[in-house]
């Protein structure tokens, strides 16, 4: 939680200077990355799954997926600073007969719900009988895993006094980002995992083919976002454009530029281009795709954490400058 600068840096992500209060860090970052790229993988597996192209590349990413959805409920509970009473999140307002009042309310039953989904889908590998209930469940892992990942830009809009979030544009970059990282890990396992047992090549070059326009469309979509994000930014609340002049031109500008634009997005589009124009299987591809997965998870990050740390990076007006944090641990 809330710790007083200065303090001895520690963490994965641009130091914040001395003066400036981040509340949530880099442990909500990793919490909303690996939300994003767990639910987007777990979606794409069920997208195919359901046109019943499947095989060991999809039951990866499927197994995958839940995985990190639980290292995101892992991150999640940890930064709350009590473990032990995570629990009670879920419980807030029964006092007055009201649930699911809060962001953090539905952020617990919508990634609660892709747990539950991928037990259920690995429990089908065992039992026949939950087979029969796969094909209407792919299309609610779909649902769930679209507001899984966008939940949390509503989240973030939800934390008062931090203008730099309420930005509408926040859930389409959340969504394109988190698509472009499923399909970057589904690139991977196409390539390397075989598809199916006794499937021909063909039916694979045209998986990986398929891919690798998701992920382009993806990284396209991204980078539009965020010309969206940022043209509402400068529309937005005066206070946000100190924040984003932080991220544009100041503190921020290296990693925003070096890790978001230039290895999350420039990177994986060129290789993405290339590759739709050469052989999925060949040699290009066998470098090109672990490239685009390394930039894409290291831009995705990044841009995770930028997102969160350049809203704390503002002058208070002169009333508010001796002014403290009212965040505090209110569901314990």
């Amino acid at each position: 939680m809330s710790q007083t600068w200065p303090i001895s840096w520690s963490g994965w992500g641009p130091y914040m200077p001395p003066g400036f209060e981040m509340i949530w860090g880099w442990r909500i970052a990793a919490a909303v990355f690996f939300t994003a790229l767990g639910a987007a993988t777990m979606m794409l597996a069920a997208f195919y799954e359901f046109r019943k192209i499947r095989g060991m590349a999809t039951q990866y990413a499927m197994m995958a997926g839940w995985i990190f959805i639980l290292i995101a409920l892992a991150f999640f509970v940890i930064d709350l600073g009590r473990p032990d009473r995570a629990a009670n999140i879920i419980f807030i307002g029964w006092p007055n007969g009201r649930l699911a009042q809060s962001w953090m309310d539905w952020g617990v039953m919508f990634l609660g719900g892709m747990v539950l989904w991928g037990l259920i889908y690995l429990g089908s590998m065992f039992i026949k009988a939950l087979q029969k209930a796969l094909a209407p469940l792919y299309i609610i892992i779909i649902i769930n895993a679209i507001l899984s990942i966008v939940y949390t830009a509503f989240l973030f809009s939800a934390a008062g006094g931090r203008s730099f979030w309420w930005n509408g544009s926040l859930p389409f970059l959340w969504l394109s980002s988190g698509l472009g990282y499923g399909a970057a890990f589904m690139l991977l396992l196409g390539r390397f995992v075989k598809l199916e047992k006794g499937s021909d090549i063909a039916k694979l070059r045209h998986f990986v083919h398929e891919v690798s326009w998701i992920d382009l469309l993806a990284v396209v979509f991204e980078a539009f976002a965020w010309v969206l994000f940022i043209s509402v930014a400068l529309a937005n609340h005066m206070e946000t454009r100190i924040q984003l002049d932080q991220l544009l031109l100041g503190e921020y500008a290296p990693y925003f530029w070096g890790f978001v634009i230039a290895l999350g997005i420039a990177i994986p589009l060129l290789l993405e281009i290339t590759l739709l124009r050469v052989d999925p299987l060949g040699n290009f591809a066998k470098i090109a795709i672990p490239i685009i997965f390394i930039a894409v998870m290291a831009g995705g990050y990044m841009l995770r954490y930028i997102v969160i740390a350049t809203a704390y990076y503002y002058t208070p007006f002169t009333p508010l400058t001796s002014a403290t944090s009212q965040w505090g641990p209110w569901w314990s």
